[in-house]
């Protein structure tokens, strides 16, 4: 297993054209692959990035509802910016859970896709935040986040 790697995230959404809109929208994720499956019907679709890299698979069928209530999603978005990425989802008609703050080295942002994910949106220097001394906690840059329901 040394080799192991992160391969995509999978999420279940309930509406699939309305997922696609908000993942290719404001942060230009593009389809790779769609394949339907029959017995039961899900259909599958890969987004990948401008790299080609596969990073999302929405996945949509009547044999698996996405969750009512969501909450946090395996889905964090890297950009050059977070204000210009924020406003992008604004104009995009999408909701923010978290208006951008910069937490040292890094600026953070929190959007709202269509089935509820709360989707993090990062810029800055990732590596350039340091771990607190062994024992010691830091007070959480967005507390309210975890209120969400």
């Amino acid at each position: 297993m040394a080799n192991a790697r992160i391969a995509n995230f999978k999420l279940v959404v309930s509406d699939l054209d309305r997922s696609l809109a908000f993942y290719t929208g404001p942060f230009g994720l593009r389809e790779a692959v769609r394949i339907g499956f029959s017995g039961p019907d899900v259909e599958e679709v890969v987004l990948e990035d401008s790299s080609g890299t596969r990073l999302l698979v929405l996945l949509h069928g009547d044999v698996m509802p996405a969750p009512s209530v969501p909450g946090w999603a395996p889905v964090v978005f890297q950009v050059d910016d977070v204000r210009a990425a924020v406003e992008a989802v604004r104009q995009s008609g999408y909701e923010l859970a978290v208006e951008p703050l910069d937490f040292g080295p890094v600026s953070i942002a929190m959007a709202v896709d269509p089935d509820g994910y709360l989707v993090e949106i990062i810029a800055g220097d990732l590596d350039g935040v340091p771990s607190p001394p062994a024992g010691q906690r830091i007070p959480h840059p967005i507390p309210h986040i975890h209120d969400r329901k």
